[in-house]
């Protein structure tokens, strides 16, 4: 008896730590998404699926149940032939998460023989089916791992005078791009190591653009796309190459233009369509708080938006549920080069049902034959009880900074946490020693997380650290203030 009592106890225990842990897996039919095979990273707060036929995209990324990704449901269960013979109107646009080469300005080639841009962007790279396995990193975690195949530059471009593609005349470049990630337990935090190799024998200098297509409204009929937002910080000391903070690209013409030609006949004798659409966009809402933009989506709109993220960091947000889906970057470095000179851009798409963008750009890398560069991104999700975001770190999302009331010796604060854990309120004295760890409460990624906590006094008290100790007595910094306790 005590052995099958043993036996079913050592069960519950087994289960109830598988049922904690990640998981990576392929499935079939996904989502009813009609792919054979989709790799799925699945933990208790997130849920990522990767797609290898359909260019080895993300097509979810998930907190709970809501999404953070628009979806294409006109590509569902579609793959096509690895050949860089498209036309204009052949983008195979699966939505989610994708990359493109920069520079894209001289990835094809013209009738002259010249380099230039082509849309759709390089397919090998951007929508043919890539390479896809199950590893395990250093850290032992299991990591769904994408390849390309081999992408030859420039690209050929349609001629509609001749009804040809303007073949190049030689190969100059051969590039493959390679996506690694993994998740942990109890954490929204997708870990994501990017690398673009010079597969070709000749030196190239490249580097990429990683963007996330966003669910940019909350029915197919509506048009509610204020409710569906972006948040980049700045600085003032990092301008852009024309010398301003920021850029909006699409001009009051263009906007005109792209509405009257693919959402309805407008008339510039009427005044209500001149005050809607001859604009360059009303929706850049700006400064929102010291050093941070927002930005909300426009249906009718097809515009981008260049700016340098100077906190390395840049986010979406559904205002409806307030949910945070925030990328990590690498620190911009100013002495680096950049396609365009920026990090960071979004943009408005009012293709398909259309999304917003957010987009991440890499430094340009010169890269001799067989030699490869690694980007880094961290992606975290979290709820929040109000917005603007005002910062975001590998803890999670501040929206009202950590501030001690001297008159009755209260910390307050708001934020969003990428971890399950104890949030404690650590106290340090000027020498930078340990006081006193005061726990708060339990936290996790799908609770909105509140300071409000009057300290005793202690005399030595200089600062107060907010942060989240995790199931393996990890500790993560969220925010700080500097105290004096009366």
């Amino acid at each position: 008896m005590k052995n099958i009592l043993f036996t079913i106890f050592s069960l519950i225990i087994i289960n109830c730590c598988v049922a904690q842990q990640a998981t990576v897996s392929v499935e079939k039919n996904y989502n009813n998404w009609q792919w054979d095979s989709v790799f799925v990273a699945k933990n208790k707060y997130i849920s990522i699926a990767v797609v290898p036929k359909a260019a080895g995209r993300i097509l979810e990324y998930n907190l709970g149940d809501v999404p953070s990704l628009w979806l294409n449901p006109k590509m569902f269960g579609k793959s096509f032939a690895p050949t860089d013979l498209v036309k204009k109107n052949e983008w195979r646009n699966f939505g989610g998460y994708r990359l493109v080469p920069l520079p894209i300005e001289n990835c094809a080639i013209n009738s002259n023989g010249d380099k230039t841009q082509r849309w759709p962007p390089p397919a090998i790279i951007g929508d043919s089916p890539y390479n896809a396995e199950i590893t395990t990193n250093a850290e032992g975690y299991k990591s769904i791992k994408v390849t390309s195949g081999i992408q030859n530059l420039p690209v050929p471009t349609y001629n509609g005078k001749t009804k040809l593609f303007n073949q190049p005349a030689t190969i100059d470049e051969q590039l493959q791009y390679s996506r690694s990630l993994y998740i942990k337990p109890n954490s929204s935090l997708v870990y994501i190591n990017h690398t673009l190799k010079n597969a070709g024998d000749k030196t190239i200098k490249r580097g990429i653009m990683t963007s996330s297509q966003h669910v940019s409204r909350s029915k197919p009929e509506l048009e509610d796309g204020e409710n569906f937002l972006a948040y980049v910080p700045f600085d003032k000391k990092y301008k852009l190459p024309n010398d301003k903070q920021y850029e909006i690209m699409g001009t009051a013409d263009s906007r005109w233009r792209y509405v009257n030609r693919n959402r309805m006949p407008i008339d510039k004798n009427n005044p209500e369509d001149v005050k809607r659409f001859y604009n360059n966009g009303t929706n850049w809402t700006g400064e929102v708080a010291p050093g941070v933009f927002e930005m909300h989506y426009d249906y009718y709109l097809m515009s981008g938006f260049h700016i340098i993220s100077s906190k390395s960091w840049v986010c979406y947000v559904n205002k409806i549920n307030n949910t945070v889906f925030a990328k990590i970057l690498e620190p911009y470095n100013p002495s680096l080069e950049y396609d365009h000179g920026l990090n960071v851009s979004i943009f408005m798409s009012g293709m398909e049902t259309g999304y917003l963008e957010t987009e991440v750009k890499t430094p340009l890398y010169t890269l001799q034959p067989g030699k490869s560069f690694d980007y880094k991104e961290i992606h975290g999700a979290a709820k929040v009880s109000s917005l603007p975001v005002l910062d975001v770190n590998e803890t999670g999302v501040i929206t009202n900074k950590l501030s001690f009331d001297t008159k009755i010796n209260k910390l307050k604060g708001s934020y969003g946490v990428f971890y399950e854990g104890d949030a404690v309120v650590r106290l340090m004295d000027k020498s930078n020693s340990i006081i006193k760890d005061i726990f708060l409460q339990k936290v996790n990624p799908l609770s909105a997380f509140r300071v409000s906590y009057t300290l005793e006094k202690h005399k030595n008290a200089s600062k107060a650290i907010i942060l989240i100790k995790d199931s393996n007595s990890n500790e993560h910094n969220l925010d700080e203030v500097n105290l004096k306790i009366q």
